[in-house]
């Protein structure tokens, strides 16, 4: 089985505000079992910011020179090189050779990128060698504001058609209510519909991480469209890195939908691997059943446009119930489409044409 598994901030810090090397090794020895269990894995990690604050004493006056983006990417670049150094040395001691990757959600936006990458990370798991993944924080605030690696760990684990998500943070999985102030909080073992899910939730961010719960099931609903299933599990727990691969594994688990076929998943995964995470179309129902009738998407059939996207980008199309019903490329800019709305005005093309589109199955 092949395995993407984000290592959230809580969990690569073990509930602390610095790495510790005693945690990280017995982190190590659990993969090390599951690569002997026959399964492969790429591990995606946060916590580099959080570690650069320890390295990097900023006074109040210095503090007050950099915007608190540029801090936090000061900081992530000063911590990274501690993380990766940690990690060499865990896996070291189990005999695994490590690699460090640092991406971004844009790495796969442009097809050749897309190969060289995933058949970069292939060579490595044919070579028995663990591919560490970060953000590159340095180029890019992407990941430092909105939903932190979460959604890279999806974007990774279409890319390389992984056979599971695991997202392991400091909790048990997926609850209704908060399980650290409410003890009346009831998990989710298995979700079908993260849509509705995502619906009920906030999107608080814990004290540690930029994440929060909100934007792993956001990963987790990405990777669900793909086909992927997708735990949420107590990466705090030594003993749940040795269920992650399971038939049932801990925590609450994302069932995604039958696809038509594995081939039919294939072609979908770039499209959801290089879509512009910021930004989306909502469509009315005559919309949604016109292209599911493989016609282009036209402006007269959009509700609203939310966020930004450029011309070419990448964007999902979501039905009035929220669920994404396909992606395409867009032929205008995020502005122009609003302002057409606004003003009830056409445009002189589809803003999806029919073979830009690709839709999913809901």
């Amino acid at each position: 089985m092949r395995l993407v598994v984000k290592l959230g901030s809580n969990v690569l810090l073990h509930g602390t505000k610095q790495l510790d090397q005693v945690w990280l090794n017995t982190v190590a020895e659990h993969f090390a079992a599951l690569k002997k269990a026959g399964h492969e894995f790429i591990i995606v990690c946060s916590g580099a910011a959080t570690e650069g604050k320890h390295h990097v004493q900023l006074t109040p006056e210095e503090k007050s020179k950099y915007t608190t983006m540029a801090r936090r990417q000061l900081y992530a670049a000063v911590g990274q090189p501690y993380i990766i150094h940690a990690l060499v040395e865990a896996f070291s001691r189990v005999n695994l050779t490590v690699a460090q990757a640092l991406l971004t959600r844009n790495t796969f936006s442009e097809l050749n990128r897309y190969y060289n990458t995933t058949a970069v990370f292939k060579h490595m798991l044919d070579e028995g060698i663990v591919p560490i993944i970060n953000g590159n924080d340095v180029i890019t605030t992407l990941e430092l504001s909105s939903g932190g690696n979460d959604g890279l760990a999806a974007i990774i684990a279409i890319a390389m058609d992984a056979d599971r998500l695991v997202l392991m943070t400091n909790t048990d999985g997926v609850f209704d209510k908060n399980p650290f102030t409410d003890p009346t909080a009831k998990k989710f073992h298995t979700i079908k519909e993260p849509d509705v899910l995502l619906r009920m939730i906030n999107s608080q961010t814990s004290e540690v991480g930029i994440g929060g719960m909100y934007a792993k099931v956001e990963a987790a609903r990405l990777a669900w469209y793909a086909g992927i299933p997708t735990v949420i599990a107590n990466g705090m727990n030594p003993v749940t890195y040795d269920c992650i691969a399971d038939d049932i594994p801990p925590g609450t688990v994302f069932m995604p939908q039958a696809v038509p076929s594995r081939s039919e998943q294939a072609k979908i995964r770039w499209f959801l691997s290089s879509r512009n995470n910021f930004g989306s179309v909502v469509i009315d129902a005559g919309a949604e059943e016109a292209i599911k009738q493989r016609k282009s998407l036209l402006v007269v059939g959009i509700k609203q446009v939310k966020g930004e996207f450029k011309v070419d980008d990448i964007v999902s199309i979501e039905n009035v119930a929220g669920q994404i019903v396909a992606c395409g490329v867009v032929a205008y800019d995020a502005d122009i489409v609003k302002q057409a709305i606004q003003n009830k005005q056409s445009l002189e093309k589809p803003l999806v044409h029919a073979n830009k589109l690709k839709l999913l199955y809901v």
